[in-house]
Parts: C-alpha cells; sequence; structure tokens
C-alpha cells in the first residue's frame, strides 16, 4: 500500500487532534513543566505529520532500533534475534509492547543480577 493511500480522513485528524489536546491537559496537571513542553513538541510534530501522508512513515533505517527498542536493547538483543528482518521486529509481543519479548526481558535479568 502505497503511504498516499493510507491519509486520514479530516474526522479522523480531529479525533487525533482533540486526543493530543486532552493528553496534554492531563499531562499538563501530572507531569513537570519540561516534560509537558517535550510532548507538546511531539504532539506538534504528530500533527504536522497528520498532513503530510508518507511523512516520517518508512519507519527505521537499518541499523536503527525499531519503535519503542532502545539502542542498547538493540545493541545487545535485536542484532542477533531472527525475529528481526532489516529495522522490523517480527515478534508479535514486541509490535504490541515494545520491550517485552523475552530475549530483551532476559537481558534485562542478567543486567541486574549482574
Amino acid at each position: 500500500m502505497h503511504p498516499e493511500n493510507m491519509a486520514f480522513s479530516e474526522e479522523e485528524k480531529d479525533l487525533v487532534v482533540q486526543s493530543l489536546q486532552f493528553y496534554l491537559q492531563q499531562a499538563g496537571a501530572q507531569l513537570p513543566p519540561q516534560a509537558v513542553q517535550q510532548l507538546m513538541t511531539m504532539a506538534k510534530s504528530i500533527v504536522t505529520k497528520l498532513d503530510q501522508p508518507g511523512a516520517g512513515g518508512e519507519g527505521p533505517k537499518a541499523g536503527e532500533p525499531p519503535p519503542g527498542i532502545s539502542q542498547d536493547w538493540y545493541d545487545h538483543v535485536c542484532v542477533t534475534c531472527p525475529q528481526l528482518k532489516g529495522s522490523t521486529c517480527l515478534d508479535k509481543i514486541t509490535v504490541k509492547f515494545p520491550g517485552k519479548c523475552d530475549p530483551i526481558l532476559l537481558f534485562e535479568r542478567q543486567k541486574t543480577a549482574a
């Protein structure tokens, strides 16, 4: 599927914008100002990408960690994992819950035991 065919409808864009606004209001009441400012920057980037089909949708380049995976996990676990194809993790658990696959959990346990 081509990125231009995956554009959001106006209703979908409005829902995302409203959701981000609500989230930022909640975050503002619970997080320090610096953290809220970082979230606001990310939210602006998301809103910008909504109007640019395909922007940022290519995913990570080869040698970069998949979304939600730290560079440490990627360097010590993912590069040797058979579930990694190019820059995409095929593990169903990791796709839904980055960092919760067995190899990464084992790596973290070994780090804390050492």
